[in-house]
């Protein structure tokens, strides 16, 4: 029996563990960071996402021509005559049959987004870069591979012609647009730019040209991408399906992928040279009655070690929706299954994303080089019987692993593939996850920032509409938020008011936010949140029913008297709706309304006619209180007084806040408490800090508070704590 650790010795071993863990995280994410700040990986990635649309539709295409199942074949391929089966080709061939186009337009103009950091007129850019891969994709040459050039294998040619022609271009057009003046009476401002991009272009062109010309003449290839091809597949030349070539297949394939290029389709001659023949191997064997034995085919990778794709990625995906806190991660995860099932990753490797991601690296090439050892390990021992049948590379796992070897155990070697490439992923998830939260945080930041801007000086902004990392975190808030929404569990705080007796004689219910992930979020970018996907109404009635049910502990500790001030837009107490939902309540509730204040906001947008006195008025004789926040001498203010209707007026914070300093806020304050006292109403004012500005406001005629002196916004159990 193996000797086991003191249990003081065995939790210090753990914490040390835990701590090289976390240090490993910390360099991982320091390493993050500054490839992040990278701005051709920046553009490289972004370029990327950008035809994520094509790549999802090309694989749609792909799944639903090649589902491997005898019946469905035999219909798109019968039916009509075969023109279902057409269909999905065309579709394949508008998409990944021209992938290299679609990366070289999207990535120069990601270079001139990110890079350059340049906007307006992409063109000349874009047409560089065409140019440039043109002549270095062989398309031209002798015999050329059109189809490898334009799909998926001219991928990284693609890439690189777009990095240098857009580089080049600018470095040109930075000179030219100096030095050139070229003007003529009737022509537009899009012909001298035109004009002025000529000369960029033609130089982009010559020198691509002339490169290529000197590698035709040192290497004696036609193109760039002839030269790149040939250099991959002789790195395969003479060797034998062995160990050390299916490592090296697996390992450039995904450093391929690494970088956004599709391994695959690039060493698509390596695979169809050096491991599909193994199949044809052992079909003749098993024919002769005989064991196969060759295990490194091309169906042998695609079934067991590529399950979801490159990186096994359906392992990556089966880690997010068990392990994953983040909702925006679950959702991407849930969304991708399904094409994981089918092999088809990329909404996996752009949307987590895994693409120049280095955090990410590590399990990337570790989980798929895992799947090849045991898989290899179970088929050289007899465990599995070694891939005899061809299989589509769409065939969803467990299927795959039965077609293939024609055998259960193909099906369990899956699963145990795949639930150890799942515990590959979970520590790097995490470790995503810390990373995505300083980063979220910082993002938050700058939400909040514009929105004070948008604040001060009185410019509306839509927050969802805003472009970059700000708009995006917006979007995610106020998903979450709705979720939050519909769970109908809002995070309610109370902030106490008192009486110059320092008595408790009521509180303020706020809405809070504890992000699981991003913390406390500042509360008026909630309530800006809430206006803009228009569920603002829908939380105050949420918020109205929950401090109804949390009425009954609080009078057990206040009394019967306390009363709950409830903030209420002037848009929602508007609403025929919301008048009705208040009915509900005092049905519901009627034991508690008469301890409820409603506490109108935005009075400065209500419409102060009979329609809306008559509507409070009935609001009124429900039993509920009515309050005016931020009151002060505005002219909608003073009607407010005229209606008769409300019990308290809460002094706008800057006259608290200015009261010992400023002797016209120390006079607006009595004038409006000799105004509350002949119309019988309470006033109250928010923000007292010190005991001086609570004298003064005393002095003048204000003896209600509520503010730091006394409490800040608590959570329900230390508000009742409060009266023990």
């Amino acid at each position: 029996m193996a000797k086991a650790f003191p249990a003081p010795v065995a939790v210090e071993m753990r914490i040390a563990m835990k701590e090289e863990r976390a240090d490993l995280g910390e360099w991982m994410i320091r390493i993050y960071d500054k490839i992040n700040q990278n701005r051709l990986l920046k553009a490289i990635r972004e370029s990327m996402i950008m035809i994520v649309p094509v790549i999802l539709i090309g694989a749609a295409a792909l799944v639903l021509r090649f589902f491997p199942l005898k019946a469905y074949q035999d219909f798109i391929h019968n039916f009509a005559g075969g023109n279902i089966d057409r269909f999905f080709e065309m579709v394949n061939n508008a998409t990944f049959g021209i992938m290299s186009l679609y990366m070289v337009v999207s990535l120069s103009v990601s270079y001139l987004n990110k890079v350059v950091e340049r906007e307006g007129n992409y063109l000349g850019a874009v047409f560089s870069s065409l140019l440039a891969f043109g002549t270095s994709s062989g398309l031209f040459g002798e015999n050329p591979d059109v189809g490898g050039a334009l799909g998926v294998k001219g991928l990284f040619t693609a890439m690189l012609c777009a990095v240098v022609a857009s580089a080049l271009y600018c470095m040109v057009q930075k000179y030219v647009h100096a030095n050139v003046r070229f003007y003529t009476n009737g022509a537009d401002e899009i012909y001298y730019n035109m004009i002025g991009r000529i000369l960029p272009v033609l130089t982009v062109g010559i020198v691509v040209a002339l490169f290529n010309m000197i590698l035709q003449l040192a290497f004696g290839v036609g193109s760039f991408q002839e030269l790149y091809t040939h250099a991959i597949d002789s790195a395969f030349a003479g060797m034998q399906r062995s160990n050390g070539s299916a490592v090296l297949y697996i390992f450039l394939v995904h450093f391929l992928w690494f970088f956004g290029i599709h391994g695959g389709n690039v060493l698509d001659t390596v695979g169809r040279n050096v491991f599909e023949p193994c199949l044809e191997i052992n079909a003749e064997v098993l024919a002769a009655g005989g064991v196969p034995t060759e295990i490194f085919s091309k169906s042998f990778f695609d079934v067991f070690v590529l399950m979801g794709g490159c990186g096994s990625t359906l392992c990556l995906v089966a880690a997010i929706l068990i392990f994953e806190k983040r909702r925006s991660m679950r959702r991407l995860a849930k969304f991708a299954a399904l094409p994981s099932l089918f092999n088809m990753n990329e909404l996996v490797l752009f949307g987590v994303p895994i693409a120049c991601n280095p955090i990410m690296l590590i399990p990337f090439f570790l989980t798929p080089l895992a799947c090849l050892f045991i898989s290899t390990v179970a088929m050289k021992t007899g465990l599995v019987p070694v891939v005899s049948h061809t299989v589509e590379w769409t065939t969803p796992i467990l299927l795959g692993g039965y077609y293939a070897t024609g055998s259960v155990a193909g099906a369990v070697l899956q699963a145990v593939n795949l639930c150890v490439g799942v515990l590959i992923y979970k520590p790097f998830i995490h470790i995503m996850e810390q990373q995505d939260e300083r980063d979220s945080k910082e993002k938050i930041k700058k939400l909040v920032e514009i929105l004070r801007e948008s604040e001060e000086t009185r410019i509306p902004v839509k927050l969802l509409k805003l472009g970059g990392d700000a708009g995006t975190v917006a979007k995610l808030l106020s998903d979450d938020l709705e979720l939050k929404l519909k769970k109908k569990d809002p995070d309610m705080f109370y902030q106490p008011q008192y009486d110059y007796e320092n008595r408790c004689i009521g509180a303020e219910a706020l809405l809070r936010w504890n992000h699981s992930i991003y913390g406390m979020i500042y509360p008026p970018l909630i309530i800006r949140l809430m206006e803009e996907i228009d569920v603002l109404t829908e939380a105050e009635e949420i918020i109205l029913e929950r401090v109804l049910k949390d009425m009954d502990q609080i009078k057990k500790y206040y009394g019967e008297n306390i009363k709950i001030s409830v903030n209420i837009t002037g848009t929602t107490i508007q609403k025929d709706h919301y008048e009705k939902f208040l009915d509900h309540m005092k049905e519901k509730y009627p034991q508690h309304i008469k301890n409820i204040m409603l506490e109108m906001t935005e009075q400065a947008s209500l419409q102060i006619d009979q329609e809306f006195i008559d509507r409070l008025t009935r609001i009124k004789k429900k039993g509920y209180h009515l309050a005016i926040d931020d009151f002060s001498m505005g002219n909608t203010s003073v009607k407010y007084l005229q209606s008769n209707v409300f019990d308290m007026i809460k002094l706008d914070g800057s006259l608290t806040k200015d009261i010992d300093r400023n002797e016209r806020s120390r006079s607006i304050v009595k004038n409006l408490a000799n105004l509350a006292r002949e119309f019988n109403i309470d006033i109250l004012a928010e923000y007292v800090e010190t005991e001086q500005q609570k004298e003064l406001l005393k002095e003048h005629g204000c003896l209600f508070y509520q503010g730091y002196l006394y409490s800040p916004a608590v959570p329900i159990d230390e508000f009742l704590n409060r009266a023990k």
